[in-house]
């Protein structure tokens, strides 16, 4: 797919009309790119405010329906408050890092690749900042409280699902995003060579 993609806006060389083929050319597969940079980073951002907006408002539903606040209460504040500042944490240097890719081609081109990498790896390690931190404590208090059949069933279950969503989601965006980023930068990169060598 990446190779027809780039093959049908590759460069085109014609002994009659060269630098005019190369500017179109050239011209189209840079607004190729500029949007694919700009997707990966809309996705990034949507991530990152809907995993804070869910942590917040799993925090006002804990307090504002049960009056009986408990240890369990506390303890979950505090895992989704340590979330949020690891989500912002990480916002703020990729936000950074951005600050640092050229305005070129390749440039705009390595930006892309580094967004989505950021997510690849933000949905492998998901598992242990985020499903973790939050399944460990509700089963203790699960324990604690001795909870009902059903609701074992509904609390593992949920926790399984959460962790089978962020891995399809992982080797069937992300990764394959990624490797069709790398394989367009590598082939835009042999093209660079070749006309250098000319």
């Amino acid at each position: 797919m990446i190779t027809m993609e780039f093959e049908e806006m590759k460069k085109i060389w014609d002994e009659q009309n060269q630098e005019q083929l190369y500017a179109i050319n050239e011209a189209a597969l840079h607004k190729n790119i500029q949007s694919k940079k700009k997707r990966a980073s809309r996705i990034s951002n949507i991530n990152d405010f809907g995993l804070i907006a869910v942590a917040f408002g799993t925090i006002g539903f804990l307090w504002f329906s049960d009056d009986s606040h408990n240890w369990y209460h506390y303890v979950i504040t505090a895992t989704l408050l340590l979330i949020v500042a690891y989500i912002t944490f990480g916002r703020f240097r990729r936000k950074k890092k951005e600050l640092s890719f050229d305005r070129t081609m390749l440039g705009e081109l390595d930006h892309a690749i580094s967004t989505v990498e950021y997510e690849a790896k933000r949905a492998k390690t998901m598992v242990w900042w985020f499903i973790v931190p939050l399944g460990v404590p509700t089963i203790a208090v699960m324990i604690w409280k001795v909870a009902p059949l059903w609701s074992w069933f509904v609390v593992i279950g949920s926790l399984i699902l959460s962790y089978l969503v962020i891995q399809w989601d992982l080797n069937r965006c992300h990764l394959p995003k990624k490797r069709k980023l790398e394989a367009l930068r590598e082939k835009l990169t042999e093209e660079t060579g070749t006309k250098q060598h000319h």
